[in-house]
């Protein structure tokens, strides 16, 4: 008897088998070459500096045929202030994935998306690529576009956690999630507590609960850009950053170091001025900060300036160092006294009696009676005396000012001063 027949066959599927279900082996080289060469593997930003900027070091200069954008499998994150081209830049990178027949994910967390204004960067990306004669040119399929309202940061993390085959379809080459920290500072909001009172209860603290939601969030997105082979790109706000003795400076909404591990790729957007022919325009600018999880070291250099229109974005000549428009530079000042500075000091010595006569102050008549004792109070205790007669104060207050030529906004010098 053998051995199927005493204990019947194995229905749990653990009986061994030639077929093992590993994945080939492939060299490491060979692997690499092909990573390579595919060029699936980027999403083009529409600006080819910018694109060139993205492909790092790792692929040569002078290969013209290496295209590159945001690289798919990692998570990019594109931040600046309001009204810098921000969503401009997904659509664009949101035309360009469904141009080239792969679908899109669009998941909103503040505001709705504009499908009008994304149909007509689709419909312009389409016309150049058939003026460019850029391959074979195919109408997009609109189902490809699968668009997401989550307006609660619960929504949006069991949208990522539990992604299906129907809520992200194979074929998504490019998951944007627009202003995802405007629900987690709602809903993990910064905690500005200190030491813990002994009294209270025992248990996490605010600040632990939000680092173990910003590594839950992010770990998540990473693992779903990695089995999804597709770019996850957000698009967050800045916040200021106040120092002491220092100008203010604008910073990523959310910038803790459990944060800045899991981002591989990071972009901020500005606005600037450009001057042509002496006349002065605005100029959107897209600077490279972080690739491949390591920090650009001249950050200058890969600046790519572009601008907005309804067809979509593209790139524009710009300099920063015009010789048209003057820079000027003006170190910090310390501060002076205010008698350091030909102003006036209000009741000083140095005041004038603007035509008042002193014997006006004779031809008054004496206070009542029932102000007797109580004249001190109302009027002080030198009421009667005139400036030279009045007893000098001990601690006489210095005034302080700084010039606001060391820049706009420049507060760092009265933050300490608010407390006095």
């Amino acid at each position: 008897m053998d051995y199927h027949a005493i204990h019947g066959h194995d229905i749990a599927s653990f009986d061994t088998s030639e077929s093992t279900h590993r994945l080939p082996t492939v060299p490491a080289s060979q692997a690499w070459e092909e990573l390579k060469a595919n060029p699936a593997t980027h999403i083009s930003t529409g600006l080819d500096a910018l694109d060139r900027a993205l492909l790092g070091d790792a692929v040569d200069s002078q290969d013209a045929a290496a295209k590159g954008g945001i690289k798919r499998g990692q998570v990019t994150e594109i931040w600046g202030p309001p009204g810098c081209g921000k969503t401009a830049l997904g659509i664009q990178l949101a035309a360009n994935a469904l141009s080239d027949g792969n679908g899109v994910v669009w998941v909103d967390c503040f505001q709705n998306l504009q499908t009008q204004r994304l149909a007509n960067v689709l419909k312009s990306v389409r016309d150049s690529r058939i003026l460019a004669g850029s391959g074979e040119t195919q109408d997009v399929d609109p189902s490809k576009l699968v668009h997401y309202t989550c307006m609660t940061l619960p929504h949006l993390l069991a949208f990522i956690s539990r992604p299906t085959t129907t809520t992200i379809p194979p074929n998504v080459s490019l998951i944007v999630i627009s202003s995802p920290t405007a629900l987690i500072n709602s809903f993990l909001p910064r905690s500005l507590e200190g030491k813990r009172n002994p009294k209270q209860a025992k248990g996490p603290t605010a600040s632990s609960k939000r680092l173990q939601g910003l590594q839950f969030i992010m770990n998540t997105l990473q693992k779903l850009a990695a089995t999804k082979d597709c770019a996850v790109v957000l698009l967050s706000q800045c916040a200021t950053k106040m120092r002491s003795e220092q100008r203010a400076t604008l910073v990523p909404s959310i910038n803790t170091t459990v944060w800045e591990q899991g981002v591989s790729t990071r972009l901020v957007l500005f606005r600037d001025w450009a001057w042509h022919a002496n006349k002065s325009s605005s100029v959107f600018l897209a600077g490279l900060q972080k690739i491949d999880g390591r920090a650009v070291q001249d950050a200058s250099d890969h600046v790519s300036a572009f601008k907005i229109e309804a067809a979509g974005i593209s790139s524009v000549h710009y300099k920063a160092s015009d010789p048209g428009m003057e820079v000027a530079v003006v170190a910090q000042r310390p501060k002076r006294k205010l008698g350091q500075t030909e102003l006036e000091v209000p009741d000083s010595e140095d005041d004038e009696d603007y035509g008042w006569a002193d014997e006006d102050e004779d031809a008054l008549p004496p206070p009542p009676s029932q102000w007797q004792g109580s004249e001190d109070l109302i009027l002080g205790k030198d009421a009667g005396l005139s400036e030279d007669e009045q007893e000098p104060d001990d601690g006489i207050q210095e005034y302080y000012f700084e010039d606001d030529e060391a820049g706009e906004g420049d507060r760092s010098n009265n933050e300490t001063d608010w407390r006095t």
